[in-house]
């Protein structure tokens, strides 16, 4: 079991009635020259909307069309992994268990500026307001 030395949330915004298909995060100046160790994604069924800005998540049926590009050692290094491939699943029954699927990663200091998520097209049903894509990064 992997132990939490730190721990950020941290979200990408998808504009309402956006018809674009790539969505960068914005600058994270609390993760400059850290290592990434493990990151997660998040989704409905683990929580309805950002802490950070309040907006509410990007559908699971949207998450499921959505790749993760992260910039580091002056390349996109980590590129078009599934967003939902990264995702912390929960139930709700009282007897059921949460299910990590944390993906463990090398260290990369990773520039949040230049990374993104991305769709193949742009988002359906996505109007009335912002959405978010939300993750959790731990890191050294």
């Amino acid at each position: 079991m992997t132990k939490i030395q730190n721990f950020e949330f941290i979200e990408c915004v998808v504009p309402q009635s956006s018809t674009g298909t790539k969505f960068f995060f914005p600058d994270q100046p609390q993760l400059r020259f850290t290592s990434l160790l493990n990151l997660v994604s998040y989704t409905t069924d683990s929580c309805t909307n950002s802490i950070l800005s309040g907006n509410p998540l990007l559908s699971i049926a949207n998450l499921k069309n959505t790749y993760l590009i992260l910039y580091a050692n002056d390349k996109e290094c980590i590129n078009r992994i599934p967003v939902m491939s990264l995702n912390v699943q929960g139930t709700t029954t009282a007897s059921s268990s949460w299910v990590y699927n944390i993906a463990p990663f090398a260290g990369q200091q990773i520039v949040w500026s230049k990374s993104y998520i991305q769709s193949p097209v742009a988002y359906s049903s996505i109007s009335g307001s912002n959405f978010s894509v939300v993750f959790g990064v731990y890191y050294a």
